[in-house]
């Protein structure tokens, strides 16, 4: 279990990886010992913080839903995310690909309220 200053560390590097759009050293090379429990509570803290710069929330997404992708990553469940208003995009809408560090499409679960 990492420390809340850990916590708030990992955080801000991942907005800072996302808004240069480069890329950092997976959590668990920086963090030994991270768990599953740290990775949704650093989830929940950017997102706070987008959320406070003016994102809004638009629902919640269930990721790795397949026991194939699972266990690419060596978990065993589905994972659960936020989505917010700057993730969707229109269809047959222009997406800038300078925004992303390794553009790609992922078919996820999506819950608009």
């Amino acid at each position: 279990m990492l420390s809340q200053a850990d916590r708030d560390t990992a955080a801000r590097m991942l907005l800072e990886a996302e808004r240069n759009a480069v890329p950092i050293d997976q959590l668990d090379q920086t963090f030994p010992g991270i768990e599953i429990a740290d990775a949704y509570a650093i989830q929940q803290a950017a997102i706070a913080t987008r959320i406070e710069a003016g994102a809004r929330l638009r629902g919640h997404k269930i990721g790795l839903t397949s026991k194939a992708m699972q266990s690419t990553v060596g978990i065993d469940e589905p994972d659960y995310g936020h989505l917010l208003d700057d993730m969707f995009h229109d269809d047959g809408g222009q997406i800038a690909v300078d925004r992303y560090i390794v553009p790609r499409v992922e078919v996820e679960l999506a819950f608009v309220l």
